[in-house]
């Protein structure tokens, strides 16, 4: 009994001396993996690659809001100069918006006034409230000069080539507000005469 004992004591103690062992392991792979993640060289090492980012950034020139009221203008000038009054263009807002109001749309001009809207996938007409900040290719334009005047954070528009309306409109209001970006997409254009 007294063998049985002392071999009940020896195993204790290799256990006891086992997990002091790993746990001695394990927090000194936790200490070093935390100070190679957080010394002061990584710092430096981050800071000095902060700075070429800045230098370059700074180098780049970004388009001015009168290169864009410029750009508008000539392809605004551009869609004027086919005199087109009556067309279909199909349209999609990306937003955080309601669903219906990012469904795509089919609007229908006569004499450059809204005559329907109805969705691509459905043909259902579609409530008014769901495109009322743009519903013509004029309106579209309307919408940039409007955005320009609030001075938005970010703005990027693509042009149609060859009739000169707003293919693409992002406008990112303020870079810190969520939610607060609007995109639109204009496609597929046909004039009716």
């Amino acid at each position: 009994m007294f063998s049985a004992n002392n071999d009940q004591n020896s195993t204790y103690r290799f256990l006891k001396g086992f997990i002091k062992n790993i746990s001695f392991i394990v927090l000194c792979c936790v200490w070093l993996s935390l100070t190679a993640c957080g010394g002061k060289e990584d710092e430096q090492a981050a800071s000095s690659e902060e700075e070429p980012k800045t230098k370059i950034e700074s180098l780049v020139e970004k388009a001015t809001s009168n290169d864009i009221a410029a750009e508008i203008q000539s392809n605004k000038e551009k869609w004027l100069s086919h005199d087109i009054t009556e067309y279909q263009i199909e349209m999609q807002k990306i937003c955080f918006c309601v669903p219906d109001a990012v469904r795509l749309m089919i609007f229908e001009i006569a004499n450059n006034e809204i005559h329907a809207v109805r969705y691509a996938d459905t043909g259902d007409e579609v409530d008014p409230s769901h495109y009322n900040q743009y519903n013509t290719v004029e309106g579209l334009f309307l919408l940039v000069e409007e955005a320009l005047a609030k001075n938005p954070a970010d703005i990027s528009i693509a042009y149609d080539k060859e009739y000169g309306y707003i293919k693409e409109l992002s406008i990112d209001y303020q870079v810190n507000i969520a939610d607060d970006e609007t995109t639109i997409i204009a496609s597929n254009m046909k004039p009716y005469k």
